[in-house]
């Protein structure tokens, strides 16, 4: 008989709500007798508990003050967020008061834009570079891990004080190239939205 009970008691435990809730063993135990407990201390069986009352019921049946609240809250049963703010339904539905942090998609979609074009520039600008400059900016700039002055130096057979001044000259090439490249395409943008 005990397991059909516990059968049953798992059965309404889980089909109680829309929303998916835990079963741990604390949160069972407060699901059946947390009404039982409210009523012990003249509890009010709508809205929140006060603090004393949650310290109490907590140690009573041996759960956290969060749980407590947390399953109180649960048994208030679902509400719809399509449910009007107040009765006379001019403040709108609660789901009006959702907010979205995803970014929206046009600006994703500028973000994702920008970056092609920055990325092309940058390759536009690598074009400016002899191999022996590219290879060291790459190594030095690009790289997840770069690699040092002394690996290039050995790479190169030159000095490392000469690699730093190539990969500075490299740099201030890159960096002239793609301000040229930005600077006409912001130009040719203007000139098209005259």
């Amino acid at each position: 008989m005990w397991w059909i009970k516990a059968s049953i008691q798992e059965y309404i435990l889980r089909s109680w709500s829309l929303v998916k809730m835990g079963t741990t063993a604390n949160q069972k135990k407060l699901f059946f007798n947390l009404r039982k407990a409210k009523s012990k201390i003249n509890a009010l069986d709508e809205g929140d508990l006060r603090p004393d009352q949650v310290k109490i019921i907590a140690k009573r049946l041996g759960v956290t003050d969060q749980d407590v609240i947390d399953m109180n809250r649960r048994l208030g049963g679902d509400a719809s967020l399509n449910a009007p703010i107040r009765d006379d339904g001019e403040a709108g539905e609660w789901q009006d008061w959702l907010v979205d942090n995803t970014p929206n998609q046009e600006a994703m979609l500028a973000e994702h834009e920008e970056y092609d074009e920055r990325r092309d520039a940058l390759n536009g600008a690598m074009g400016v570079l002899n191999p022996r400059e590219r290879r060291i900016f790459e190594a030095r700039r690009l790289a997840d891990e770069p690699m040092t002055l002394e690996d290039l130096a050995a790479e190169f057979g030159v000095s490392r004080e000469r690699v730093r001044q190539i990969e500075v000259r490299a740099f201030e090439k890159v960096q002239a190239a793609v301000k040229g490249t930005i600077a006409r395409a912001e130009q040719a943008a203007l000139e098209a939205a005259h």
